[in-house]
């Protein structure tokens, strides 16, 4: 069970935007593997998840590859709005 997202960055300069989005995401309980362009990503919070993210110019795609089973993508979507929405606007891909 995976759930993809396309997320729309924010912001004039992407690359800057994502390196900026990973270091304020630490605080939330990101760990991320990779760099501003791909990687992957564990979460550490309310809930535990794994995923995976691309970034090609303003469009970062990030797919949540492990998460508990209860919780449906949109939840995880509009969480990630919330806790990011300074640098991301995400939607179901």
């Amino acid at each position: 069970m995976t759930c993809k997202m396309e997320c729309t960055i924010k912001g004039k300069d992407s690359e800057k935007t994502v390196a900026q989005l990973m270091e304020m995401a630490k605080d939330y309980g990101f760990i991320f593997t990779g760099d501003t362009d791909e990687g992957t990503f564990t979460y550490e919070g309310k809930v535990d998840a794994e995923g995976e993210y691309t970034r090609s110019g303003k469009t970062l795609l990030i797919t949540v590859t492990k998460y508990p089973f209860f919780i449906p993508c949109t939840m995880i979507i509009s969480e990630l709005n919330k806790m990011l929405s300074d640098f991301l606007s995400c939607e179901k891909s």
